[in-house]
């Protein structure tokens, strides 16, 4: 799937379907079994992380972007996230954020020109916000490119993955695991890029990971370069997104906006 701009990454990609349905992979071999466990046992705390995005690339016309925010965790995953996301665009800069608590839905945004001139804005007031209810788009999955995806994480480890010594990552000893899994859908959705393994999209394609767990087998940092492929087999670019995790497990309270702040529905 294209990127599309601020203006249309809301209100569009609320209704994107998850694709493939269900992951199917081979169990989690070693030395990924321990990392899938310590999410899972954070999911199952209902416990929370912070974390910051950087993605570069990807299909034309993918827009460099920023993200930083928190999720928390139920038993199945991501409960409720806030996050902030900053994209650059041709000769403008587009900002929203984005509140998510079980189906329900925040959002507010807006495209600014390099000259100062607001060319989009959702609402139309800023400082206000929309609402709508969760769709198959922006909903957490089993599908997602993500470090702290134990459906990721148990593909990946079933391509096979290797370990070494991932040195210090602000004041904690990591251990680096790495590999490569190829996939048969690679496109993008409100919740972050996502993958399929048996159904054919418009772009397929290999990705290259890296993660860093600490000593509680807890991920901090996060690579992945995926390489976008036509389904005929040409290349159509490649994206390399940085994710860092911190403060696992520190208190989190994400709040819906104020009511009066509320001025229109999806």
């Amino acid at each position: 799937m294209k990127r599309m701009s601020v203006a249309l990454v809301v209100a569009g990609l609320l209704s994107v379907t998850i694709p493939g349905g269900a992951v199917h992979a081979a169990a989690a071999a070693e030395p990924l079994d321990s990392v899938v466990q310590a999410i899972k046992k954070q999911f199952a705390k209902k416990s929370s992380v912070r974390f910051s995005v950087r993605r570069r690339g990807g299909p034309p016309p993918s827009e460099d972007l920023k993200i930083s925010g928190a999720y928390r965790f139920n038993a199945s995953g991501m409960y409720a996230a806030d996050l902030t996301e900053i994209s650059h665009e041709k000769a403008a800069t587009g900002r929203s954020r984005e509140i998510t608590i079980g189906r329900d839905f925040y959002s507010q945004g807006y495209v600014r020109s390099d000259e100062g001139k607001y060319t989009w804005k959702s609402p139309p007031k800023l400082g206000e916000w929309t609402y709508g209810r969760n769709l198959a788009g922006v909903v957490w999955g089993k599908d997602l490119v993500n470090g702290i995806n134990p459906g990721f994480l148990e593909l990946v480890a079933s391509y096979g993955a290797t370990s070494a010594d991932g040195g210090t990552l602000e004041g904690v000893k990591t251990t680096l695991h790495s590999g490569t899994v190829t996939v048969t859908d690679l496109m993008e959705r409100q919740a972050g890029i996502s993958f399929d393994t048996e159904e054919e999209g418009v772009h397929g394609g290999q990705i290259t990971w890296k993660l860093w767990t600490g000593p509680d087998d807890l991920p901090r940092r996060f690579q992945a370069v995926m390489k976008f492929t036509w389904p005929e087999g040409d290349e159509a670019g490649t994206m390399t997104m940085n994710i860092i995790y911190r403060g696992w497990g520190t208190p989190v309270k994400i709040t819906a906006p104020p009511k009066h702040l509320i001025s229109g529905e999806w």
